[in-house]
């Protein structure tokens, strides 16, 4: 039996044409939602690599600070408590400030304290400035703190 130019009954259904045809509209669909959400996934990996490294950064500058209320760590310019191991390495910058904050000049980070090669003479910088930098083994900056730290 005919109705509207279509048969029914046995002969009812869709055609190759009309399956073939709704397969690539949805795979079009697909596409246009999916390549969206591939780009996301990527900016995911680069935040929690950028987060890693704050972290990083941030446990070693306060692993500085905190050593640094003993007087004879802040004159030495150094830690007893290793710093985050990282590839590349943290790079720390140090620089002598006067009472108004004005720069004296930067110093070298010395690292772990050497008992039996003490700094000589002691720095008695009234005030210093540590900044500490994270970076990827492509030298992009990933994190990149600093801190005024007093002396005690």
């Amino acid at each position: 039996m005919e109705r509207g130019g279509r048969l029914h009954g046995a002969h009812a259904g869709f055609t190759i044409i009309e399956i073939l045809v709704t397969i690539a509209l949805l795979s079009v669909i697909v596409l246009v939602v999916l390549t969206p959400l591939t780009g996301f996934f990527g900016l995911t990996r680069r935040s929690n690599d950028q987060v890693t490294a704050t972290q990083i950064t941030q446990r070693a500058l306060e692993t500085i600070r905190g050593e640094w209320l003993s007087v004879a760590r802040y004159d030495q310019r150094c830690v007893k408590t290793p710093l985050p191991t990282t590839f590349p390495p943290l790079d720390i910058q140090i620089t002598n400030l006067d009472p108004d904050g004005q720069s004296l000049g930067s110093v070298p980070w010395r690292g772990e304290c050497d008992a039996v090669a003490p700094l000589s003479p002691p720095d008695r910088a009234p005030l210093r400035r540590v900044q500490v930098t994270r970076s990827d083994d492509t030298g992009r900056v990933l994190s990149q703190l600093t801190v005024l730290v007093d002396r005690p």
